[in-house]
């Protein structure tokens, strides 16, 4: 049962033609035991991670490169090699396993847009800071009372043609 990998989507991934290697790999096409080199994914992974997630779910820190930090995951872990050395072609498959199946948390920012303060529909957005409300305009009473007396006159206008429309059932 250890081998069954459950894949959650409404079809089949077929790669693209813009997809990179790490872009196939990270969607779960291909499986991280197939991938010969493993460790080459890790810098991708890095940049694709914030260092506190990463810090987090391995409880290392201190690391510059990828290689670092396949080799505080490897002594973590006690994944060693004949000698003492790391393993790190078995801990990037950890890792990358992990990635695929959740455990490292990650995002994608929005694609950022030149004209952000406009909305869809091309109008000018207000500046503002956050928190901040905006004021609104004084009415006088006058106004207010001219809204309401037109406001009322569609009112009525509306459920007089409703009446002259709707018969009844008793026809």
């Amino acid at each position: 049962m250890k081998r069954i990998f459950l894949i959650d989507c409404p079809g089949i991934v077929p790669p693209n033609a813009k997809d990179t290697e790490a872009d196939i790999l990270f969607r779960g096409v291909v499986r991280v035991e197939h991938v010969s080199h493993p460790e080459q994914f890790i810098p991708v992974l890095l940049e694709k991670c914030k260092p506190q997630h990463l810090e987090r779910t391995y409880e290392v820190s201190g690391w510059k490169n990828a290689t670092e930090f396949l080799e505080l995951i490897a002594r973590k872990h006690g994944r060693l090699l004949k000698g003492g050395e790391p393993d790190e072609s078995g801990v990037a498959k950890l890792v990358l396993n992990d990635f695929n199946r959740g455990k490292i948390p990650w995002f994608v920012p929005p694609p950022f847009d030149d004209d952000e303060d406009k909305d869809s529909n091309g109008l000018q957005a207000r500046a503002g800071r956050l928190g901040e409300m905006r004021k609104r305009s004084k009415r006088t009473d006058d106004d207010d009372s001219q809204q309401k007396a037109e406001s009322k006159k569609t009112k009525t206008a509306a459920s007089d043609e409703e009446a002259e429309e709707w018969t009844g059932l008793s026809q």
